[in-house]
C-alpha cells in the first residue's frame, strides 16, 4: 500500500492537535551519479598561448537529473576567452565568476554524454611549472556535487623569444694579443668551448658558436653563465689572451656576445742558477738584474710566454721556488711600468742535477 503525504494542510475549527508522521520524500543527493572527465590537447604551454580544453559529463544512471551545474575553476593566472564556450558544438556561454566557469541549470537524460568546451590562456605573470585545471557537476538545489573531481594538467614552459637568452661568440687569433678583435683578426676553427652543465660546443670554420637559450635566468635580476674554452683544442703554439673562463651576466631575451683571443706566443726562455743570487737570499746579483730589466726590449717586440728555468742544484726546494718567484715579480713590475700591451704569462720550471 503506498504510502500518502501531502504537501499543504487547512486548519479550522480551533484545532490544536500536531500533525505527525506525514513523511515527505526527498531525492537522494545522488554522489557519482555523473561522470566527468577533462582532457587537452596541449602539454607544454607558453605564456599567452590559447589552450583548449573539452569536458565530458555522462549520466550513468536509468532516471533523468535535472538542476545540474557543470563547474569548472581555472588555475591561478589563467584567463577564460570569451566567446569560446560550446555545449554539444553549440556556442553556450558560461557564467564567469573570477576563476570559476559554470553552466546552469543542465538537465541529463538518463545515460545521456554532454559536451563542453572552452578555451583559456595563461596571463604574463604565470611562471614556470604545472597548472592544474579542475570540473565537476553539482546539485544546485541540494549545493552538493554529483560527480568526480576531474583535472587536465598543463606545463608552462619559457618563450623562445621572450625568456630565452641567446649566447653568440668567436674565437679569434688576436695577434697582436690585445684581448679584442681587430680588423684583420681572422678566427680560429674547431676549437671547443664547454659549459658548466657538460655542453660542448665547437666553431665553425670561421670561428664562430652560438648557444641557443643556455639557461633560463633569474626572472628578477638574471644570472651568471659561465664558457670556458679548452685550450687543448687550440692549433699548435696557440695560447688564450683573454679571461678563459669568461663570465657574463644574462637576461631574459637577451643577446650576449662572449669572444676568446689567442695567438701564437713566442717563448723567451731564461735560464738561472745559484749563482745569480746573493747567496742563500731571494736577491739577483747585480750582473743579472741588469740583464732581466733588459728583458723588456724583447717582449715588446710581439706576444711571447716567459719561462723560467731554474737550475737548483743542491737547493731547498722552496728557496728554488721563492727565486723564481722574485724574478717574475721582477719582470711584471717592470712589464706594468711599460704599460703592458698584453697579458704576461709564465711557466715555471725547477731542473734537479743528480
Amino acid at each position: 500500500m503506498p504510502t500518502t503525504y501531502y504537501f499543504s494542510f487547512t486548519r479550522g475549527g480551533g484545532s490544536t492537535g500536531s500533525i505527525v508522521n506525514n513523511h515527505i520524500p526527498l531525492d537522494p543527493l545522488l554522489g557519482g551519479a555523473i561522470v566527468v572527465t577533462k582532457t587537452t590537447p596541449l602539454i607544454n604551454v607558453k605564456r599567452g598561448e590559447l589552450v583548449p580544453y573539452t569536458i565530458t559529463a555522462t549520466n550513468t544512471l536509468a532516471s533523468r537529473l535535472v538542476n545540474i551545474n557543470l563547474t569548472d575553476r581555472m588555475p591561478p593566472g589563467f584567463k577564460y576567452r570569451q566567446g569560446s564556450g560550446a555545449l554539444n558544438n553549440v556556442r553556450t556561454e558560461p557564467e564567469v565568476s573570477g576563476r570559476i566557469l559554470t553552466w546552469r541549470n543542465l538537465t541529463f537524460e538518463p545515460g545521456e554524454k554532454k559536451t563542453f568546451l572552452l578555451i583559456l590562456m595563461p596571463g604574463t605573470g604565470v611562471g614556470e611549472g604545472e597548472y592544474t585545471n579542475e570540473a565537476w557537476a553539482l546539485n544546485s538545489v541540494a549545493n552538493s556535487p554529483v560527480s568526480n573531481l576531474a583535472t587536465a594538467t598543463v606545463r608552462i614552459v619559457p618563450d623562445p623569444v621572450f625568456d630565452c637568452p641567446d649566447i653568440i661568440g668567436k674565437v679569434f687569433d688576436d695577434k697582436n694579443a690585445n684581448g679584442y678583435q681587430d680588423e684583420g683578426e681572422p678566427g680560429i676553427a674547431n676549437v671547443r668551448i664547454a659549459t658548466v652543465r657538460g655542453l660542448i660546443i665547437t666553431t665553425d670554420a670561421e670561428g664562430r658558436f652560438h648557444v641557443p637559450c643556455p639557461e633560463i635566468p633569474n626572472p628578477d635580476r638574471g644570472s651568471n653563465f659561465i664558457l670556458k674554452l679548452d685550450e687543448r683544442t687550440l692549433p699548435t703554439g696557440y695560447r688564450v689572451t683573454t679571461e678563459n673562463p669568461l663570465v657574463s651576466r644574462i637576461t631574459r631575451g637577451k643577446m650576449i656576445k662572449m669572444n676568446f683571443g689567442a695567438t701564437v706566443h713566442r717563448v723567451i726562455r731564461i735560464d738561472v742558477s745559484d749563482a745569480a743570487f746573493v747567496p742563500n737570499e731571494t736577491r739577483l746579483l747585480d750582473t743579472w738584474k741588469v740583464k732581466i730589466d733588459a728583458l723588456q726590449d724583447q717582449l715588446k717586440e710581439r706576444p711571447s710566454v716567459v719561462r723560467i728555468a731554474y737550475r737548483g742544484g743542491a737547493d731547498p726546494g722552496d728557496l728554488a721556488l721563492k727565486r723564481i718567484r722574485a724574478i717574475r715579480e721582477q719582470i711584471e713590475s717592470a712589464w706594468k711600468k711599460e704599460n703592458g700591451r698584453y697579458p704576461l704569462y709564465f711557466e715555471e720550471e725547477v731542473v734537479t742535477s743528480r
